[in-house]
Order: structure tokens, then sequence, then C-alpha cells
């Protein structure tokens, strides 16, 4: 495809404005990840597509002592006694920490009181025993945004975007105070994957807080993302603690394939699209060829990825001062 093409879908889509400096919370919501906080983000009227920056709670944390593939292909990954209920993990992932897919949240089938089956095969994966894992609840709508974030009820909306390009748009009921979708259903458990830009449409402007459900912990280490090919991919890094960062600093440049993948940046509001920018494998370049490494970008915001073949994609993490 021409890399300074993108789906006609994302016409309704803008970037996020700005974004506020964490702050940080002594409440409930304290669990094993290291740093448990808030932001706000100011969300103009209109469209505006962007990241949560913010995680779920560590649940588990430990080395495998093997991984084997079950009777489907599926990966087995037993672990030494880690004090599981059956069945328990039934809307997390678990993260490798190392290997070829480090960083990438690999869905949790089902577990057993010592086991994870993974939605994933070994090879494919490049899952090996001794391997450590991080064991999360995936985000979901409810728990980023418990209350409705300000959204007015049945009219703003928030929607995501699927592996294979279309678009699902999600609502706030607050009759009951569930989301739902555009036919009604109960949408609270819809996922959020680390990393994946969502888009928003308001009404009226409002200060959007996050961080006030059970989305509330800084992600410090690496995450990666898949990108699918021939479909808008909307992808943010994973960083509260500012409020700008650059294209460059997303780190996923080496990842596009050179002169042919590209990332779109959006204007708010407008839904102009105000740049596309390529690869050369070391470096991000405007249309004019002139290094963009540097190009401004609000802290979670989030860019669109256009590529031919899918791929996963490290995106740089957060780095903590003490």
């Amino acid at each position: 495809m021409n890399a300074f093409t993108f789906a006609v879908s994302l016409l309704r889509i803008a970037s996020l404005v700005g974004v506020a400096s964490l702050m940080m919370a002594t409440s409930s919501h304290a669990a094993t990840s290291g740093i448990v906080g808030f932001y706000q983000v100011p969300v103009p009227v209109g469209n505006s597509a962007w990241v949560c920056g913010l995680v779920t709670k560590d649940v588990y944390q430990g080395a495998s002592v093997t991984v084997t593939a079950d009777v489907d292909g599926k990966a087995l990954v037993t672990f030494d006694a880690p004090g599981w209920t059956v069945g328990e993990f039934n809307l997390h992932y678990a993260e490798p920490a190392s290997g070829t897919c480090a960083g990438l949240a690999i869905d949790i089938l089902s577990n057993t009181t010592t086991t994870l089956k993974l939605d994933t095969t070994p090879a494919a994966a490049g899952l090996t025993s001794g391997m450590v894992f991080t064991v999360r609840k995936h985000t979901t709508i409810a728990g980023l945004l418990p209350d409705g974030g300000g959204f007015l009820p049945f009219t703003d909306s928030l929607s995501l975007f699927s592996s294979n390009g279309t678009q699902q748009s999600y609502f706030f009921n607050s009759i009951n105070s569930t989301w739902i979708s555009a036919l009604g259903a109960n949408s609270n458990n819809v996922i959020i994957r680390p990393g994946q830009g969502m888009v928003l449409q308001v009404t009226n402007a409002l200060t959007l807080t996050l961080g006030k459900g059970e989305v509330c912990h800084v992600k410090t280490t690496a995450t990666k993302i898949k990108a699918n090919s021939s479909v808008p991919n909307l992808i943010g890094a994973l960083n509260p603690l500012g409020t700008t960062t650059t294209l460059g600093a997303l780190g996923i440049t080496s990842s596009l394939q050179a002169f042919n993948d590209s990332i779109v940046v959006l204007d708010p509001g407008s839904l102009a699209q105000t740049g596309t920018y390529l690869s050369t494998g070391s470096n991000l370049i405007n249309g004019l060829g002139q290094n963009a490494n540097n190009t401004s970008l609000p802290a979670g915001a989030s860019v669109v990825i256009n590529v031919d073949a899918a791929k996963n994609m490290a995106l740089t993490p957060v780095t903590v001062s003490p």
C-alpha cells in the first residue's frame, strides 16, 4: 500500500490535546505495582484519540517451571505452588518478561491451581521453561471509567477498533451505571489492551480523570503491542508521567518497515491529518524527507500505525526517577 495513506474510517478520529502529570494517590487501590495514582486528560469537544497510561495491579509474578503445549497446541505454563483458585483468571493476561514476546499481553484461556493455558503456542510466542511471567487483569471499560468519566449518558461514546479494523462504540448508561453497546448490551467487561488507542466522542469539553477505578498502576516494564496488517492500528505509549513526548520516543521506529509502514498523527476537533511519517530503519522522516524524531506529541496521545505485515512492536517503557 502507499505508506502515505490511511483508512478512510479514521476520518472521524482526532488526537489527544494534552495530559496532566500523574498525581500520586494513597487509596485502597494500592497493590503490588510500585506506583499508584491518577492523572487528568483535557478532552476537547468532538473526537480525540488517546491511550490510558495505566494498568491494573500485578496479581502474580514468578518464574515458570515448565512450558509445554496442550493437545490443541496452546501453551501450558506451570508454576510451583502459586496459590491460585481454579478458573480465577477469567479476564486476565500473562506477560512474559523475556524472549521475543517480552511485554506482550497474552490472554489467559483458563487456569488450574498451578497452570495457565495461554492463547498462543510456545513456538509462536517464544515461550520457554523458566521464563518469568506477570499476571494482570485486563483493563476493561468499567474498570477504567467506573463512574462514566463525565460522559453525557447515552450520547458521548468510547470507541475501539478490532483487529480486522471494525469500530465498536460504547456509551454510559447512567440509569444503572453500566457501559453498553450501541444495541444496549452490557459492555462493562469489554477489554482495552495495553497500548491500545481509544476514540472519545464528547458533546462538551471535559476533564477526564484516569486512575479512579482499578486501572491505576504505572507500568514501568516494556510493553509490546500487535499491529495488524491493512487496518488502522491506534497505539500509544503508556506514559502518564509527563505532558509531552515525541514520535521518536514511542520506540517503534526500528519496528516499522523502512519507507513503507507509516505513523499518522491527527488533529483534535478538525480530524485533519496533521502529519504522516515513515521510518528509515533508524529515524523517522516527514513527507519532505526531513528528520521527524523530535516531532512533538502530547504524552498519552494515540497515533495511527499502518503496516503491510502484522508484527509486534515494543513501546518504550516509562522512566521513573527516585
